[in-house]
């Protein structure tokens, strides 16, 4: 629990006075020894830096009646030299975009702040290494380990927020649509000619899975867990794993192709696809179409965040939404804007979500009051975007045309 029982320009005065204090010994200074502690005191509690920028972070340790013990001597760590480093004295420099803690500790006590860095602001390109289409990207929630998939079996991944992408071996020629990955180092990716690749190692290595039992083009890959995963595709296939791809099995609950699936647990999920097709299922297993549609305008993107809320987009606008009603849920048709060719989606929370696509340069829409409106940024690029991952309201990036990949590191302004 944080205490602020002294005023800033004392805690400064005491935490400058402290880095002269100790015991000079020939060239060695000796800090005297600490009283028992009630707490260390960290400021500023939360910072936002630019890569390359400093702040000078102040820690005051207080003895048990809250008073500051001059001379105390402070250790600072950095939660990810990846993203900041400290000196000796709290001096905090960035050196990669991400978000992670500052911890000062003295006596058995310690402080936190958060520290989040950014490279600059609104949408701008980050160098993929390839002209390949890319077609899916997926990130961990560390914002740092990222993974974009696209034509001719090309998969790029970043281990740094997108500083750099370096190509990893598909071991497949067949263009992959999407990517997901259901822990740190255990990803599929899904494509053409039923293909579903895994890697084990966090993609130094992928592996076509020969289980499958599927032909079709597979267009998306969504896991609720490391066991339950569903790959969607052409000619309405759905493919299921219960057990973390050891066993498949497929059904078609309809002839359209399906583009996307997005499940909020391992029981509840939608589809959608070519001519407006919506299914769902709630056990995970059978799945039922919506009907009557809502839109005959192709779906290329939905994403369901809870057990009654989900989203869809897709040509010319379409923007079908789901609201609840008495005994069920009900899917109504909102719109992007006619001219606006909807190809990704991602809801941060339910609130807060982005939407990318084409309205002849590239598009990207925010959302922050549930889809009920939607608003255009600026992408910076003219390549159409067909997919995006977002991993808190601030840090996204999106993939398409020739390689393109724009980032944003603050919400997109």
């Amino acid at each position: 629990m944080r205490r602020r029982h002294l005023a800033l320009t004392a805690v400064i005065a005491l935490a400058c006075a402290a880095m002269f204090t100790g015991c000079n010994c020939g060239s060695k200074t000796v800090a005297p020894p600490l009283p028992p502690l009630s707490a260390v005191v960290l400021t500023p509690d939360v910072d936002t830096l630019a890569v390359g920028a400093q702040r000078q972070f102040v820690a005051v340790a207080l003895d048990t009646d809250s008073v500051a013990v001059a001379g105390a001597a402070i250790d600072w760590t950095s939660g990810d030299p990846g993203v900041i480093t400290v000196s000796g004295t709290g001096l905090v420099t960035a050196v990669g975009e991400g978000v992670t803690s500052l911890i000062a500790s003295a006596g058995g006590r310690a402080d936190t702040s958060l520290v989040a860095v950014f490279v600059q602001h609104g949408w701008y390109a980050q160098p993929s290494g390839t002209t390949n289409q890319l077609n899916g990207v997926f990130f961990q929630a560390d914002g740092r380990n990222g993974w974009a998939v696209g034509d001719a079996g090309t998969i790029v991944h970043t281990g740094d927020a997108g500083a750099s992408w370096g190509a990893q071996t598909s071991a497949t020629s067949f263009s992959l649509h999407g990517v997901w990955f259901t822990s740190d180092v255990t990803g599929f990716a899904v494509g053409n000619g039923g293909t579903v690749m895994r890697t084990r190692n966090a993609g130094a290595s992928w592996t076509r899975l020969l289980n499958v039992n599927a032909s079709e083009n597979l267009h998306d890959v969504c896991f609720a867990d490391s066991s339950h995963g569903w790959v969607v595709g052409a000619n309405g296939a759905i493919v299921r794993t219960d057990d973390g791809g050891a066993s498949w099995s497929k059904q078609n609950p309809t002839a359209a192709q399906l583009n996307s699936v997005s499940f909020s647990d391992t029981t509840n999920g939608w589809a959608v696809g070519e001519g407006g097709v919506i299914v769902g299922t709630h056990d995970g297993r059978s799945w039922y179409v919506v009907q009557p549609g809502v839109t005959a305008q192709a779906l290329k993107a939905v994403w369901r965040i809870s057990n009654t809320l989900a989203w869809a987009g897709g040509t010319a606008g379409a923007n079908p939404f789901t609201t609840a009603t008495t005994d069920s849920l009900q899917w109504n048709l909102g719109t992007f804007g006619a001219a606006n060719q909807v190809f990704g989606l991602h809801m941060v929370d339910d609130q807060t979500g982005f939407a990318v696509g084409s309205n002849g340069q590239g598009l990207v829409m925010r959302t922050v009051d549930g889809g009920v409106l939607w608003s255009s940024q600026v992408s910076n690029t003219s390549q159409q975007l067909n997919d995006v991952w977002f991993v808190d309201t601030l840090r996204g990036w999106a993939v398409g045309a020739a390689g393109r990949i724009v980032h944003t590191s603050k919400g997109g302004f």
